[in-house]
C-alpha cells in the first residue's frame, strides 16, 4: 500500500504531465479552446496535489486514518469530474457535460474542506529547540 504523501505526489506528477501534454497539443494545433482545462489541471492537479503530499510528508501524523484517504478520493474524483465538464463547455458540442463542472467543483470544495479539517485537527509537537 502506497503512503498518502507518495500517493498525492505521484498523482501530482501524472497530472502535471497530462497538463503539459495538453498544452503542447494545443500549441501544435493552435487550438486553445481547452486553455481553461489546461490551467485548472496544472493548478488543481499538479500544484494542489503536490502541496497536499508535501504537507502529509512534513506532518506524517496527519496522514493517519481514513480522512486523508477520503481527502484524496474527493480531490481526484472532483478533478476528473470537473475536467470532464470543462471539456464539454470548451468544445461546445456536448453541453450535457456542463453540469459536471458544477458537481466536480463541489467535490473539490469538499476535498479542500476535508484538508482544512485535517490541518486543524493535527497536533504537531514542538521540536526540542522550539520548546
Amino acid at each position: 500500500v502506497m503512503s498518502i504523501p507518495f500517493l498525492f505526489s505521484r498523482t501530482a506528477i501524472m497530472l502535471a504531465t497530462a497538463g503539459i501534454l495538453l498544452g503542447i497539443f494545443m500549441g501544435i494545433n493552435q487550438d486553445f479552446r481547452l486553455a481553461h482545462m489546461h490551467a485548472h489541471l496544472n493548478l488543481l492537479g499538479w500544484v494542489s496535489f503536490f502541496i497536499f503530499g508535501g504537507y502529509y510528508a512534513l506532518a506524517p501524523q496527519a496522514a493517519v486514518g481514513v480522512l486523508p484517504k477520503v481527502h484524496y478520493a474527493l480531490c481526484l474524483l472532483g478533478l476528473l469530474v470537473f475536467m470532464s465538464g470543462l471539456t464539454g463547455i470548451a468544445l461546445g458540442n456536448d453541453l450535457a457535460l456542463a453540469p459536471l463542472a458544477a458537481v466536480g467543483s463541489l467535490l473539490l470544495l469538499a476535498g479542500f474542506v476535508m484538508f482544512a479539517v485535517i490541518i486543524f485537527r493535527t497536533r504537531i509537537a514542538p521540536r526540542a529547540a522550539d520548546a
